[in-house]
């Protein structure tokens, strides 16, 4: 056999063994197959608009430490800006019943959250609350709950926040990386998970004296087997920080918020929102 012929003959049969796989793998694909056989599924085009696109804002700490503390001032110029362009903020709960029942807005809409449940919740956050008239949502950690210190938020005064429309929710007992249970398969492990998730779920609803319904992950950080276990812990919805707005038509499940730093600029504020 003479070399160019050789060559024809190896192209030929590596053109029908790459022919073989692709029909094998096209015919052993369930999104391809139906009862008259293979066949291609073409995904429906999805409707976008500002009115469909809600973004959640995520804040911290007001007027202490670290990149993602905000000074008060900042945070007024914030809650201002959305004053300023007509964009309306709701409860939290209102966007996920819109998402279960998915209709536009007729307005541009944005929600607002804190997490972590600092002390400054009740001495700042409350009074801009009151001048702003905002709906808020607190994810709150357990271990962060002090009924004896005066620089830490108690039962009591979470209740007089939640009175003030500053609705509050869960964010784990000990503020743990749930991450690094969910990847373990031990006892104490999946132990730690159910406190974590469940557990403290329960726990806020016995001093809240109300259905906990959201939960926000510690650091952003989840995977598929730890939102498993927040459906199974009862959760209506949890929240990631990943970025990112929430699109009405696709009810999803796990969330996404804007993580405000202290860096962002009120520009780039205005970007996210509008």
């Amino acid at each position: 056999m003479t070399a160019p012929l050789r060559q024809t003959y190896i192209l030929v049969v590596f053109l029908l063994i790459s022919l073989g796989i692709s029909v094998f793998l096209l015919l052993d694909s369930p999104d391809y197959i139906n009862e008259s056989g293979a066949s291609w599924i073409i995904k429906e085009k999805e409707a976008r608009s500002r009115l469909l696109s809600i973004p959640i804002l995520l804040y911290h700490n007001i007027d202490g430490t670290g990149p993602f503390s905000i000074d008060l001032g900042v945070i007024r110029e914030h809650f201002q800006i959305l004053k300023n362009k007509g964009i309306r903020v709701i409860p939290l709960t209102e966007l996920i019943n819109r998402l279960e029942n998915p209709v536009p807005f007729d307005d541009r809409v944005v929600v607002i959250t804190f997490d972590d449940g600092y002390y400054s919740m009740h001495t700042k956050l409350v009074p801009l609350v009151e001048e702003f008239g905002y709906p808020v949502t607190l994810f709150v950690y357990v271990d962060n709950i002090n009924q004896k210190s005066r620089k830490m938020l108690s039962w009591d005064l979470l209740k007089q926040l939640d009175s003030k429309g500053i609705d509050i929710q869960c964010h784990t007992i000990s503020h743990a990386d749930l991450t690094r249970y969910s990847r373990k398969t031990d006892y104490a492990s999946r132990r730690k998970l159910f406190e974590e998730l469940y557990m403290s779920r329960r726990i806020m609803e016995r001093n809240m004296g109300k259905e906990i319904q959201f939960f926000a992950f510690p650091y952003g950080k989840y995977d598929l087997e730890v939102v498993h276990f927040a459906e199974l812990s009862g959760y209506r919805r949890v929240f990631s920080t990943d970025y990112g707005s929430n699109i009405l038509t696709r009810n999803n499940y796990c969330l996404r918020r804007q993580h405000i730093k202290k860096s962002y600029t009120n520009a780039y504020i205005e970007s996210l929102v509008e």
